[in-house]
């Protein structure tokens, strides 16, 4: 194939254009978006610039990793604060990811309930060679439960409400009854010695590299795919121009809801098309706003909740206090984002963006007190497709449509995988190598 469409310019379209460029193929990458890096896009104005989506990776990210050094970022890279306050009620405890000390202090558990965490994670790490995070046959291998029943069943009620919630849900939104429990399980394999890293310029730095040489697209929204013979006819516009483009093969790049109204059954095959149209996505709401430094000095980096109560909020987090030169804000102002979680989201998506910040800073301070009574709103992102909800079984029915993939218009993104930076990272490289004829693993 001479000439490939890519269509979503997130991880996944940039991993795509990146190893399709690398063997020599032309590629054309799309994206609706005025910027490259999708879900790790970067909020960018008025002296202020954070993440508006993923914000980190890790130390197990192993594509990511290595394209760090393959692309030059490794002086980019900066290790971040991972201190977090965990309420639960009117009950606050700080914890470290990493540090045995802090998870040893915790209040909310019992003894028993730290041997019960301590051993579950260390049968996971002995086994963490059998494991890979993002690769869906390995996932599909340990998705049978869901979080919530496998924390329940092998560890104790105690130790899902306050520690594993509360590495799930403010990071992914969604609640821990309505997903599998594979992903979680890797995660704990890897989390005796997991360190948290971004990018000196956001995490869409990342993107921006990978397609550094496509013929970029952007402010462009692909509206209709036709398929010609052996050839795609892609119809876009692009402001007021109207394009008619023809390739050898596509890769959509784009979130499953995107991909539904593209696709039909004279471009892919029915079981494929059928996942496409079943992805479930969870919503978030994040407000991000401005304060003065000097009244949130004492205050962590992270705030999130833990044990079974009902709070709007997934997270806050005081950007500056997580990493001093990933963000930009001007001089004595701290950068506070708040995060709610699935529910709350889709209670509150109608409102307008001036309500939204007035009303989610109440929520906010509700949650933790010694936020100060003002902030300036600086943005509202509100999205209704987030995250991809992973239910159980997903991970398997995902390993089935990616046994049968040997096709000219292939699929990418973190649906497919799970939603992590890296989990979208593999799933381009994957289908890059599909489209190339080349045999690999995910």
């Amino acid at each position: 194939m001479k000439k490939i469409a890519v269509i979503g310019a997130g991880p996944a379209g940039c991993s795509a254009a990146y190893h399709l460029r690398a063997a020599g193929v032309d590629v054309d990458l799309f994206d609706k978006s005025q910027q490259v890096g999708g879900r790790t896009a970067r909020f960018d104005q008025n002296e202020c610039a954070f993440d508006t989506g993923a914000a980190f990776f890790t130390n197990f990210y192993p594509l990511l990793n290595e394209l760090v050094d393959r692309l030059g970022l490794r002086k980019d890279v900066l290790e971040l604060e991972r201190r977090v306050g965990m309420r639960y009620k009117d009950q606050i405890a700080e914890f470290a990811f990493g540090d045995f000390s802090t998870f040893w202090g915790l209040p909310f558990l019992s003894t028993n309930d730290k041997l019960s965490m301590i051993w579950n994670t260390i049968k996971l790490t002995i086994r963490r060679p059998f494991y890979d995070l993002v690769d869906p046959n390995k996932l599909s291998q340990i998705d049978e439960r869901s979080i919530a029943d496998w924390a329940r069943e092998d560890m104790t009620e105690a130790v899902y409400q306050y520690c594993i919630r509360p590495g799930v849900e403010p990071f992914w939104y969604f609640s821990c009854e309505d997903v599998s429990r594979a992903m979680t399980t890797v995660l704990q394999a890897n989390a005796a010695d997991a360190k948290f890293y971004t990018f000196k310029n956001g995490m869409s730095q990342i993107s921006y590299k990978l397609s550094e040489g496509c013929n970029l697209y952007l402010n462009t929204e692909v509206n209709r795919i036709e398929k010609s013979g052996d050839t795609y006819q892609l119809f876009a516009k692009s402001e007021n121009k109207t394009l008619e483009l023809t390739y050898d093969g596509l890769i959509m790049a784009c979130t499953a809801d995107v991909s539904t109204v593209l696709l039909n059954e004279s471009l892919i095959d029915v079981e494929r098309l059928k996942y496409v149209q079943s992805q479930k996505y969870v919503a978030n709401i994040h407000v991000a706003y401005m304060v003065d430094r000097a009244a949130v000095k004492d205050m962590l980096a992270y705030y999130y909740p833990c044990g079974n109560w009902e709070t709007p909020i997934a997270a806050i987090v005081l950007h500056k206090t997580k990493s001093e030169y990933s963000v930009q804000a001007p001089d004595g102002k701290e950068l506070i984002s708040v995060y709610l979680l699935n529910k709350p989201s889709l209670d509150n998506s109608n409102y307008d963006k001036e309500t939204l910040g007035i009303k989610i800073w109440e929520m906010a301070r509700a949650f933790e007190s010694a936020l100060p009574e003002k902030a300036e709103c600086i943005s509202v992102f509100n999205r209704s497709h987030a995250i991809p909800l992973h239910e159980v079984g997903r991970f398997i029915q995902a390993q089935s449509i990616l046994d049968k993939s040997g096709h000219s218009l292939q699929l990418a993104g973190d649906y497919l995988s799970c939603a992590t930076v890296e989990g979208a990272l593999r799933s381009g490289r994957w289908a890059a190598n599909q489209l190339m004829g080349i045999q690999s693993k995910f």
